[in-house]
């Protein structure tokens, strides 16, 4: 049995990390992100049991270079589970958790028959995909917790589990629950290692807390020099202010779940971060997760956010980030996170330690979910669920804007109670009706005619659904007005162009 048992190889000043360190180390982490939910002890076991299968001979001929495809965590798995065994229920999550850490989320953990075969040595010493379990029978174990014990004192969680039968479906709870700690543990391991070789890098990669005093302060003179630049009508100005304020009147009412209904054209983008902000500052949130479904989208209303809060952080597929905001983007340390639906919602489901590794930087936020209609519908269910759990059990509160609110209160199944933020929707909707409807749909309108009709008006704007049938209209109206005075907007052109082409429409509209 060695002296030492050591969990990392030299770093640049020659020294080995020591498994006693490392599992210290990455439970003060792991308990430190899951007190925000109050649940320092399950963080506190997870981290110290998490690489207990690294006090093994095998894993350390592994730092020598002398074999490879050795699993060490799924001893530590069977180990939280003989400690933890008379709890089963937090014992299987734990475990799972923990046997997960460095491959993806699987919940056959909680076979009886892997757990028999790791802890007392029966069958073979490979697991599924051909690894040597680093710690394998009884004595082995009894000799690890042993030496373990020589250097740590085995945690013991005292909290208790939410109650998952209480929810509307008590499997999608356990497996939110079960990711916000595996989120948690891959990045503890993860900064904990990472530490080794960079000490300062968890300083390093976490952004500056929320000030949402500030960021108010800040908001109020954009909206100020917004105003007084707006050339539009009075009426329409006096709806944009009582908006404003109707958003700052709800930041006070107590987190939860909350709908922003208004017609397009109000300053929803402005009074939604009034919001936010205002409701950090009252309820003590801790960031502002902005939501946004398209790309172009984003490209609009960056610079407003910006000059916001400076410190925003971009985390979506087009987004050029520099090193250092590239390391913030997977741990989402940033007071203000800008994304898109995908980029929120795939780490609430995905399997992957990359992908989940923020997930607990997601709880007691302000979730703002703007143009809410464009939800997939075939995922709908159990978005709706995720959010709720998300203001129930995980303390954020999460409003869903648009100006053609779903009516998801009729989904079978679905308790669906929203507050409205705006007193009378309707009213508002009245009063900023400027748009005249004609539908065509008896039958089609070829692009070659709709090119006609819109050469013969002196400003129009045409959407499509398909990119090949914009295209098209593009090139059949540039025909017939010139390239100079027609303008192609897509996902197809990179973030900079896109930009470029709104500005020149911007300018033109301003200057009549």
């Amino acid at each position: 049995m060695n002296d030492v048992y050591y969990a990392r190889s030299e770093n640049e000043l020659h020294e080995k990390e020591t498994v006693q360190h490392h599992l210290k180390r990455t439970a003060e982490l792991c308990a430190d992100f899951l007190s925000v939910l109050a649940y320092e002890d399950f963080g506190q076991a997870l981290g110290t049991f998490h690489d207990i299968g690294k006090y093994s001979e095998l894993f350390q001929e592994v730092l020598l270079h002398q074999r490879s495809h050795v699993n060490h965590a799924y001893p530590g798995a069977a180990a939280v589970f003989k400690c933890c065994g008379k709890r089963t229920a937090l014992a299987e999550i734990l475990a799972t958790v923990i046997a997960s850490h460095h491959g993806h989320l699987d919940y056959d953990w909680a076979d009886r028959t892997l757990l028999k075969r790791v802890l007392y040595g029966t069958g073979s010493r490979l697991d599924r995909e051909g690894y040597e379990f680093s710690i394998f029978g009884l004595l082995e174990f009894q000799n690890t917790m042993e030496r373990f014990q020589q250097e740590n004192t085995i945690p013991v969680p005292h909290s208790t589990l939410p109650d998952f039968q209480r929810q509307e479906d008590s499997s999608l709870a356990k497996m939110l629950f079960t990711r916000f700690l595996f989120s948690a543990l891959v990045d503890a391991d993860y900064s904990s290692s990472a530490e080794h070789f960079e000490p300062d890098y968890l300083t390093a990669h976490t952004g500056p807390a929320l000030n949402p005093v500030i960021s108010t302060e800040r908001l109020l003179a954009v909206q100020t020099q917004k105003k007084e630049s707006s050339s539009a009508a009075s009426s329409l100005n006096e709806m944009r202010d009582e908006l404003f304020e109707n958003c700052r009147q709800a930041a006070k009412l107590p987190p939860g779940l909350f709908t922003l209904t208004a017609p397009t054209g109000l300053g929803k983008t402005l009074s939604l971060f009034a919001f936010a902000a205002e409701h950090c500052q009252a309820h003590r949130k801790r960031r502002i997760i902005l939501i946004l479904p398209y790309l172009a989208i984003i490209d609009q209303n960056l610079k407003d956010y910006r000059q916001i809060e400076p410190d925003l952080l971009e985390c979506h597929s087009n987004a050029e980030l520099k090193e250092g905001a590239r390391l913030l983007a997977q741990r989402w340390e940033s007071p203000c996170i800008v994304t898109t639906n995908v980029g929120f919602f795939e780490p609430l489901f995905s399997a992957q330690p990359t992908v989940c590794r923020h997930l607990h930087a997601i709880a007691n936020s302000v979730i703002v979910l703007d143009e809410a209609q464009s939800l997939p519908p075939h995922l709908l269910d159990a978005t709706l669920r995720t959010v709720k759990l998300l203001c129930e059990q995980y303390g954020c509160t999460v409003v869903f804007s648009t100006a053609t609110q779903p009516s998801f209160q009729y989904r079978p199944g679905l308790q669906w109670n929203p507050r409205e933020i705006v007193p009378h929707p309707e009213m508002l909707f009245r009063a900023a009706r400027r748009v005249e409807f004609e539908w065509r749909i008896q039958t089609p309108t070829p692009l070659r005619d709709l090119a006609e009709e819109l050469s013969q008006k002196r400003q129009s704007c045409v959407i499509v659904n398909l990119r090949a049938h914009a295209r098209l209209l593009y090139q059949k109206l540039a025909q017939l007005c010139g390239n100079e005075d027609t303008f192609y907007l897509t996902t197809d052109l990179c973030p900079a162009h896109r930009l470029a082409l709104l500005n020149e429409v911007k300018t033109r509209l301003v200057e009549g």
